[in-house]
């Protein structure tokens, strides 16, 4: 059962850690699938999925995609169509100013352009399994079609009824038809090396998963093999509430987040005992009233908590250096509050991040978690977009600049450097 704790108890409270046995697996399965190729990936499916791969079934065909896609409900549907235009819109506004050129006059002979391009290819992993998320490839595909992404591929855990109509259909609005049935860190692999006569490798791969994809990202990434976007851990969410808040709008809330796994933080702090004390006994009413309980009650016993405060001045501060995935504000006036948050992946005033999920309120669900949220960013076109510096100067300006060039040079003790500079302070004299 959850308990209230201080200030200082929950400072010492920590978020799950990933062990050391976790990335050594890991990594051995990459470097299965560097070596071996298809081999390694079909050894690993039978393995982790219970699933037989061969070069027939390992890739989507066309007319599985289309009756995939038509088992969907016209609300279902609908549903979708929402979601995908909110987020889109939201992007669309977002690349207009991300794809613009700059360009800066650096000084009368001379400029300087950042110029930005679309990355060609990605892949985008989409969790599959028992829970499919199809919501997942809506977030990451819609914003990189809205960046320019000509070029997705989707790989996503098999399973033994097939690939999650929702995904398909998400998958056929962007126009995507290479989907593979490749789960886990294998998946990773395959898309970061490429399979021979299979798939080609993408620059970027993108999209959540479970501790061993995610592992297995920072593994490809640190190669130099792919960009990708974060390493995600498990989702969290924080809540700062006062003694005007809803008791079972914050217990749904907690609980929404629990239910994702088995460590992943809902914590609540407000500086209302009453409150505290009634949420604890609605998470208990809510919790025996869901019909699939068990990961949803061990996440908030183990990594749940509600923190009683002197005030709220403290809630936004210890929020600052916890620096959630997800914080909603659940209080009277909640403007003094959210203007002193910095740190979070995405902030929600007096509404939950449930909307955020499904792309009703049009921002993206791909958020740093663990912490990171103090210098990382949640997923956006502007992650999809490779910028290059343009640098000309004239004859006339790099005689100008030729010997301060050459003098930061030989204060560097950086030879050649200083020679380059002064060739061209000399201009047509040779």
């Amino acid at each position: 059962m959850i308990q209230t704790i201080s200030a200082s108890q929950f400072v010492k409270k920590q978020r799950a850690g990933i062990q050391r046995k976790v990335f050594d697996k890991t990594e051995a399965i990459v470097d299965s699938v560097a070596q071996k190729g298809f081999a390694a990936v079909a050894e690993y499916t039978r393995q982790f999925d219970s699933f037989t791969l061969d070069m027939q079934n390992v890739k989507i065909n066309k007319s599985e995609f289309e009756s995939g896609a038509a088992k969907l409900s016209h609300v279902q549907k609908a549903s979708i169509d929402k979601a995908f235009s909110t987020v889109e819109k939201v992007q669309k506004a977002l690349a207009k100013q991300a794809l613009k050129e700059t360009k800066v006059r650096v000084n009368k002979n001379g400029y300087t352009a950042i110029r930005p391009r679309s990355i060609e290819r990605i892949g985008i992993y989409v969790p599959g399994g028992v829970a499919p998320l199809p919501s997942s490839l809506l977030m990451a595909g819609v914003t990189a079609r809205a960046a320019g992404v000509k070029e997705i591929v989707v790989c996503t855990s098999p399973n033994k009824n097939g690939i999650s109509p929702a995904v398909l259909y998400v998958a056929k609005k962007l126009g995507i038809s290479d989907i593979y049935q490749i789960g886990g860190a294998q998946a990773i692999a395959s898309m970061a090396y490429g399979l021979s006569g299979i798939m080609k490798k993408v620059d970027m791969v993108c999209g959540p998963g479970n501790v061993y994809t995610a592992v297995a990202k920072q593994i490809v990434s640190s190669r130099g093999l792919v960009k990708i976007d974060m390493m995600a851990g498990p989702s969290e969410v924080l809540i700062i509430a006062d003694d005007s808040a809803r008791t079972d709008y914050i217990a749904a809330d907690m609980l929404a987040q629990a239910e994702h796994g088995t460590n992943s933080p809902a914590v609540l702090l407000t500086d209302s005992k009453k409150l505290a004390e009634n949420v604890c006994i609605e998470l208990e009413k809510q919790l025996s009233e869901l019909k699939n309980n068990t990961t949803a009650r061990k996440s908030i016993d183990d990594y749940g908590a509600i923190v009683l405060l002197d005030d709220l001045d403290q809630a936004v501060k210890i929020a600052n250096n916890y620096a959630p995935e997800h914080l909603e504000v659940m209080v009277q006036d909640p403007e003094p509050i959210t203007r002193d948050l910095a740190n979070a992946g995405a902030i929600f005033v007096n509404t939950c991040e449930a909307f955020a999920d499904y792309g009703m309120s049009g921002g993206n669900h791909i958020l740093p978690t663990g912490g990171t949220a103090r210098f990382a960013s949640g997923l956006s076109v502007y992650d999809f977009i490779v910028r290059t510096y343009v640098e000309y100067m004239n004859d006339v300006e790099q005689q100008a600049l030729s010997e301060k060039t050459t003098t930061f040079a030989e204060l560097e003790g950086l030879e050649a450097h200083a020679n380059a500079a002064k060739l061209r302070g000399r201009g047509a004299d040779k």
